[in-house]
């Protein structure tokens, strides 16, 4: 009977310890996610009204700072990412200050992909910043072919991946080409305004656009040709 006692005991003291284990590294993790969700916040309505958070930018990064410290997650080094880009996107951001920006956008995507390596939006946007900031053509198409890699038919990446890969065509090896291509006839078929409006800035002659695609979906072109006309 004593031996039975003590076994007991033995087992509520060892899920008491456990308990409070499991506390302490939860901790970390709560207090990290209370930090976080203003820059949650601010991401998401930055997404619903396409206004740079300006005034509130330092604070939210700093915000993000704070998760990391407290818990070093993947989501928190991609949301700081987003607002260094967002800090070098805006024309309110003193000039000096943005080509830094954005490379700390880039540094903390690097960050993500290391942790996360399937982070298509990651992969992108260090790309972007590359592009951004005259990189060399190798050092943007490599995280270009990683976002297609880790999500090729993701629908809001499409024309992006398209914007960014058209001027760099000259610079791609058949495979990237290929994967220029593919995101070209997937954004004419799922996103076809936003890929016009594209396509009017960056190939108004559609001159690389019958390049890429001419000879795979020549009805495709003919169609881009007759609907760029009528938005000039």
């Amino acid at each position: 009977m004593v031996q039975l006692k003590f076994k007991q005991i033995w087992v509520v003291v060892l899920a008491a310890l456990a308990s409070v284990v499991l506390l302490t590294l939860s901790v970390p993790r709560m207090k990290a996610s209370f930090r976080f969700l203003p820059v949650d916040l601010a991401i998401e309505s930055y997404y619903q009204e396409r206004e740079i958070p300006t005034r509130r930018m330092l604070t939210l990064i700093g915000f993000a700072e704070t998760a990391i410290a407290y818990h070093d997650h993947y989501r928190y080094h991609d949301g700081l990412s987003f607002l260094y880009y967002l800090r070098g996107l805006d024309r309110f951001t003193p000039a000096l200050e943005r080509r830094p920006a954005y490379r700390e956008s880039e540094a903390q995507a690097i960050e993500t992909v290391k942790r996360a390596p399937a982070q298509p939006e990651a992969w992108l946007r260090i790309a972007t910043v590359r592009s951004i900031l005259r990189d060399e053509p190798e050092s943007v198409i490599e995280p270009w072919k990683m976002s297609i890699f880790t999500g090729r038919t993701h629908s809001t990446l499409l024309v992006p991946r398209v914007e960014i890969g058209l001027p760099l065509s000259g610079e791609m090896d058949a495979e990237a080409t290929a994967m220029l291509r593919d995101q070209l006839l997937l954004a004419w078929e799922l996103k076809p305004a936003e890929l016009l409006r594209v396509l009017k800035q960056r190939d108004p002659g559609l001159v690389q656009t019958r390049a890429l695609a001419g000879n795979i979906n020549p009805a495709a072109i003919e169609e881009m040709e007759a609907r760029i006309e009528k938005i000039r």
